[in-house]
C-alpha cells in the first residue's frame, strides 16, 4: 500500500513516498516534485508484480542455484552443498510458494537418525538461508523453516590443556617426523585459528615486521589477522620458503595441505591426553585468555565468533576478571 504526503518546512515543498509492503521492509523516501514521487511509486509496484509473477513460478531447484551463484559458502563448501542436494532432493521441483511448514519437517524426518541435533539443525539452517535470499533479493514473503523450532543442542565442548598437559604434547611434537607439527601446534594454542585458516595459509600472507599472519578467508567469510608471538616468528623464519606455497603443503601434492592425522593422533598419545582433539587447541586458547582476565567480547574477537552466545561457554573462566569488575565498582558499598 503506497501512499504520498505533501511536506512544508523552511527548506520549502516536498513530497514524501511511504510504502507499505507484507513481509518486507517498508520503504520511505522523499521527492522535491509529487510526479518524481508518482513514478517511482509506480516503479515499486511494477518491479514487485514482476517479481511475483517470477517467485509464483520459480521452483526451490532454481532458487537454490540462485542463491548458490551469489552467496557465500563459507570456508566448508563441499559440507554445505551435500546438505543442500539433501533438499534438492526432498523438493527440489517443488514450487516455492508451495513450500510450508510440513514440507519442511517431513524433510528433516528423513536425515538418518543417527545425526547428532546440532547437525539436524544445520539442515534447517541451511535450508533457511536459501529462503531468506528469496525474501531478500527477490521479494518472496514466507520462510517456511521459522514456524519450526530448532531441536535443543548439548553444551559446548570445552576440553583444554592444563600446564602440564601442553608442555607433554610440546614435548611429543618436537620430535615428530613431520617437522612442521610442532609449529603448527604452537600457531593452533597462541593464535586461536581454526585448523583450516591455518592450513589455508601461505609464506607471502606472513608478515614477519609485523609479526601478523593474514587469513584472506575465514569461516565467517571475512579476511582475518592473526597476531603472532615472537615463538612463532621464530619457528616460521626457520621453515621460510620466501615464496606463496602453503606453510603446511603435502611434500606430494604441494598445492593440498598435508594431511597431519596420523603424527598428529601418535603426538597425543605420546602426550598421553584423554580425549583430546585438534579443534580442543582452540578451546585452549579461549581458556588461557578467560583464566587471565580477559572478557568474553575480547576472547570472542580473537576466536572470530560473531555471535557472543558461542563464547558463553568460557564465562565460567573469567573469575579472575569478574571478581575484579566486582570489588571496583562494589568495593566501596
Amino acid at each position: 500500500m503506497a501512499s504520498i504526503q505533501k511536506v512544508v518546512n523552511k527548506k520549502g515543498v516536498s513530497y514524501r513516498v511511504y510504502i507499505r509492503r507484507k513481509g518486507l521492509p517498508n520503504i520511505n523516501k522523499t521527492f522535491p516534485y509529487k510526479k518524481e514521487a508518482r513514478d517511482f511509486i509506480l516503479k515499486i509496484e511494477e518491479s514487485e508484480i514482476s517479481h511475483r509473477a517470477f517467485s509464483s513460478k520459480m521452483n526451490f531447484n532454481t532458487l537454490t542455484g540462485m542463491y548458490l551463484s551469489n552467496e557465500y559458502l563459507g570456508t566448508k563448501p563441499q559440507m554445505q552443498r551435500s546438505r543442500l542436494k539433501h533438499w534438492l532432493n526432498h523438493m527440489g521441483e517443488m514450487p516455492i510458494i508451495d513450500i510450508h511448514k510440513e514440507d519442511i519437517s517431513a524433510g528433516l524426518d528423513t536425515l538418518p537418525k543417527k545425526l547428532s541435533n546440532a547437525t539436524v539443525n544445520k539442515y534447517k539452517k541451511l535450508a533457511s538461508v536459501v529462503f531468506n535470499y528469496g525474501i531478500r533479493e527477490l521479494g518472496l514473503t514466507e520462510n517456511p523453516t521459522r514456524y519450526i523450532r530448532s531441536l535443543p543442542e548439548k553444551k559446548g565442548r570445552t576440553r583444554y590443556l592444563s600446564d602440564n598437559e601442553r608442555k607433554r604434547l610440546f614435548r611429543a611434537c618436537r620430535t615428530s617426523k613431520w617437522e612442521l607439527l610442532y609449529l603448527l601446534v604452537l600457531m593452533a594454542i597462541t593464535t586461536g585459528a581454526r585448523r583450516g585458516e591455518l592450513q589455508s595459509l601461505r609464506w607471502n600472507d606472513i608478515d614477519f615486521e609485523k609479526q601478523a599472519a593474514y587469513v584472506n578467508i575465514s569461516k565467517n567469510g571475512e579476511a582475518k589477522v592473526l597476531p603472532l608471538t615472537p615463538d612463532v616468528i621464530n619457528q616460521l623464519q626457520f621453515f621460510n620458503q620466501y615464496d606463496s606455497s602453503l606453510i603446511f603443503g603435502s611434500k606430494i601434492t604441494p598445492s593440498k595441505p598435508y594431511v597431519f592425522y596420523k603424527p598428529w593422533r601418535k603426538a597425543v598419545e605420546e602426550a598421553n591426553l584423554e580425549d583430546f582433539r585438534f579443534h580442543d587447541l582452540r578451546h585452549t586458547t579461549a581458556s588461557y585468555l578467560a583464566q587471565n582476565g580477559a572478557t568474553l567480547l575480547e576472547i570472542a574477537d580473537v576466536l572470530g565468533h560473531k555471535q557472543i552466545e558461542v563464547t558463553k561457554r568460557y564465562a565460567h573462566l573469567c573469575i579472575e576478571h569478574k571478581s575484579s569488575l566486582i570489588n571496583r565498582v562494589m568495593g566501596s558499598i
